[in-house]
């Protein structure tokens, strides 16, 4: 039998680019799912908007509407970062916030993904 020596250095660096791979599908999962989180949100926002404001609903009624989406998807969006302006066929949301996209291993995100969603209500036709 011959006797490869470098067999266990193949080994290792096939080991490594596996991790590598591991670590590279696990970031860009959490960066994908945050990402499909924040299109709901933002057709949530926009369903929200139209319905608050043919319903003439309060700024108060807006926020917690949102708030209540946001914690279902994960979403840390906390109320001061909601901001409402006018009511009925006036009313304009704003919202702005940041999610932190999670590396294995470490306890807190490297990242930060910026979301931001300005909606007005539209009169239907």
């Amino acid at each position: 039998m011959i006797h490869d020596p470098r067999k266990n250095a193949k080994r290792v660096v096939l080991a490594l680019w596996a991790l590598a791979a591991i670590y590279y599908f696990y970031v860009s999962s959490d960066y994908i799912r945050s990402e499909m989180n924040d299109n709901k949100m933002a057709e949530y926002t926009h369903y929200v908007v139209q319905l608050a404001g043919s319903e003439a609903r309060t700024p108060k009624e807006v926020k917690a509407l949102l708030i209540v989406k946001a914690d279902e998807l994960e979403i840390p969006l906390k109320p001061e970062e909601i901001k409402v302006l006018g009511t009925g066929q006036n009313l304009k949301v704003s919202l702005q916030y940041d999610v932190n996209i999670d590396f294995p291993i470490f306890q807190h995100g490297f990242y930060t993904k910026h979301y931001e969603h300005d909606v007005a209500y539209r009169q239907p036709r």
